[in-house]
């Protein structure tokens, strides 16, 4: 049984199936995948490499149209919308963080996490959101440098910043960490996990790495395009026991689900 924190998720994932083509093969992706998430929760989402993981992600973020089945975030279901208004709902209210920064060479810090604002015009409101925010991630005396100049950790946190900066729904994180040292890794989760507490921002983080789900308030385990289990990590597990929590979850016997009649 899914577990939820409150009676009206802010996130569900309804049963989702998602097929690709390679060559002559089939991969099934995703099969029968489910998921909901509350409004502030923070969730890590781990699973061996092919296990769906990236690929459910790419679907909660309307970059990827499942075969069948409903996302829905708040009353919104993604996929009834066109591509042009799916679009717009994703920069609107869904902030992506991927494993590469991918920051403008050409602009700064400052210019680089004010680009979602463009379309919206900087008004002096988004100016002050704007400051505030830069200050937040501690980068107010780098705001002027450009990407080649910032640390790893740096560019992360401007990639964050960048996600966050229109105040979005849910925030989707794919392996934030993985291009990073441990200390950076580290500190770019204590941001997310600061967002989530502090903000009320969902979080939603694709790892392998039981350092980095350590800081979520649940960890889903899936394995084979479904989600195999999830367990409540609120009590702060040090990574050793959440790792050894995982591979008890992975390898648990996976519970089908019934066939209809």
């Amino acid at each position: 049984m899914l577990m939820t924190r409150g009676a009206a998720p802010l996130l569900r994932v309804e049963s989702i199936v998602k097929r690709f083509r390679q060559g002559a093969a089939t991969i099934d992706a995703l099969q029968d995948a489910s998921l909901t998430v509350d409004e502030g929760e923070f969730v890590a989402v781990m699973g061996s490499s092919g296990c769906g993981k990236s690929t459910l992600m790419h679907v909660i973020a309307g970059l990827t149209r499942p075969d069948s089945g409903r996302v829905l975030i708040g009353d919104q279901d993604l996929f009834s919308l066109s591509d042009r208004r799916l679009t717009k709902f994703r920069h609107e209210r869904i902030g992506l963080v991927f494993q590469a920064f991918n920051l403008i060479p050409t602009l700064t810090a400052e210019a680089n996490i004010a680009l979602p604002l463009l379309a919206a015009g900087r008004s002096n409101a988004m100016e002050e959101r704007l400051n505030d925010l830069i200050e937040r991630i501690g980068l107010t005396s780098r705001r002027e440098h450009l990407p080649d100049s910032l640390s790893g950790g740096e560019q992360q946190r401007v990639a964050i910043a960048r996600a966050i900066v229109q105040d979005p729904a849910i925030v989707l994180a794919d392996e934030p960490t993985g291009s990073l040292d441990s200390n950076n890794g580290q500190a770019v989760c204590q941001l997310l996990y600061e967002l989530s507490q502090e903000r009320r921002r969902t979080i939603i983080v694709v790892t392998h790495e039981p350092s980095v789900a350590a800081w979520a308030d649940r960890v889903v385990v899936m394995k084979d395009g479904r989600v195999q289990a999830e367990f409540d990590a609120s009590t702060r597990f040090e990574p050793q026991e959440l790792a050894a929590r995982y591979q008890a979850a992975l390898h648990a016997p996976t519970s089908l689900p019934t066939p209809a009649v």
